[in-house]
């Protein structure tokens, strides 16, 4: 295929049906405007049609990317991969096939907001904790079903354990035991 071809090909592929939202006409602007929607069908698909077994996994992943001007670009110095997007997503095993079934995008200091101050797309559980939110959010499709959800490290805060437990979530998560710990 020629190059030619390949740029006429991409410059008719879209993410989204949805114009993209300016300060004059809607007050905010949304760096992430290209892929939310693509996210949410994603999210809606798997809620509705996708039953996961009693075992999950919520973890951190990252998408690579070496443009340190993409919007939500981020440095984990962790991960295999450390520059790039990051995202939480919610996992099982389904016949020794791990299947993703819901995932959220980490927006980070580029997350929209309106003139006055509020979010956006506020979340659905204010009042707690980034960490908690996110556990509740991730884990909204199984609440009350009685699953369990395994986090590593940076999902084990108490608030979050216990909300999702009132959900009908039995949540566990990975600790590291650090110097002067507990006090």
């Amino acid at each position: 295929m020629s190059f030619t071809r390949y740029l006429e090909i991409t410059a008719a592929l879209w993410f989204t049906d949805v114009r993209m939202p300016t300060v004059e006409r809607d007050g905010y602007e949304d760096w992430f405007h290209e892929v939310r929607k693509m996210i949410d069908e994603f999210n809606n698909h798997y809620a509705h049609s996708y039953h996961p077994l009693w075992l999950n996994c919520l973890d951190e992943s990252m998408s690579s990317w070496l443009d340190k001007f993409c919007p939500g670009f981020m440095c984990v110095p962790c991960k295999p991969h450390p520059f790039g997007n990051e995202y939480h997503s919610i996992a099982d095993r389904d016949d020794g096939k791990s299947i993703m079934w819901h995932v959220k995008l980490v927006e980070g200091k580029d997350r929209p907001k309106k003139a006055g101050g509020q979010w956006v797309f506020p979340t659905e559980f204010p009042g707690y904790g980034k960490t908690t939110t996110t556990m509740l959010e991730m884990t909204k499709p199984i609440h009350g079903k009685g699953k369990v959800v395994v986090g590593d490290s940076g999902f084990c805060v108490r608030e979050g354990v216990v909300e999702c437990h009132k959900r009908g979530v039995w949540f566990q998560a990975y600790f590291k035991k650090r110097g002067n710990w507990p006090r």
